[in-house]
């Protein structure tokens, strides 16, 4: 699911670099190979029929692209305290209300979709169909002249998801993403207060520092 930096297909007589989702694709690729670090706080709301009632969180988060890997980090603050950290490999979740951290390998653990779209380390149409969205949105009226979106369809069949919308504004930055599993299970994390490189004046150990949790003594650490 990782994207790097192509170039622009208008010269190479490849029809689909026409299309206004696959220019806004380029373009969105474009932007974050130029990013080293981010943050920004996010909501998120998950429901479907497999859900019961719909669920609902707040938080925040860190990305940066070191020498050595892309790290991500999402702090959940409401309902309950969580702890979320990749950097490509593996995936530790700590559970403060249920006093467990669980480490995952990558390819065990579901990816990590903004991680992966931040590290823009392979062009999307590698692994997806790019398509016009088609989604109906709660975005406020006088906010969707600034945004632009796309609909993305992984083409590896044996995807967790169905399709992805991603919406993006003036300054090509993803500002809502919509996920849907094929259990019809809806995902929409929007992100806002974003901050364009907020490390760039610290030094290796103070990034690190910040994508390091060391769980309270007396949790139960769980290795997938």
């Amino acid at each position: 699911m990782l994207f790097v930096i192509m170039a622009l297909l208008a010269a190479n007589g490849d029809s689909r670099a026409q299309s206004p989702e696959v220019l806004l694709a380029q373009r969105l690729q474009a932007t974050y190979t130029t990013i080293d670090s981010m943050s920004f706080s996010f909501s998120q709301t998950t429901s479907g029929p497999m859900t019961g009632r719909p669920k609902s969180g707040k938080g925040n988060g860190l990305y940066a692209r070191t020498a050595e890997k892309p790290l991500m980090r999402w702090n959940y603050l409401t309902p309950d305290p969580q702890v979320v950290i990749s950097d490509g490999s593996t995936i530790s979740m700590y559970f403060e209300k249920l006093n467990q951290m669980i480490i995952s390998e990558v390819e065990e653990a579901q990816t990590d979709i903004l991680f992966s779209f931040f590290a823009a380390s392979e062009p999307l149409d590698r692994h997806f169909t790019i398509l016009p969205a088609f989604v109906e949105t709660d975005i406020s009226a006088e906010d969707l002249p600034e945004m632009q979106s796309l609909q993305l369809e992984p083409l590896d069949k044996n995807s967790q998801i169905q399709t992805i919308h991603l919406w993006i504004g003036g300054d090509s930055l993803i500002r809502r993403i919509d996920l849907l599993d094929h259990f019809d299970t809806k995902t929409t994390i929007n992100l806002s207060n974003i901050v364009i490189n907020p490390f760039a004046a610290k030094d290796r150990q103070d990034i690190e520092a910040q994508f390091t949790f060391i769980p309270p003594e007396g949790t139960e650490i769980i290795r997938q």
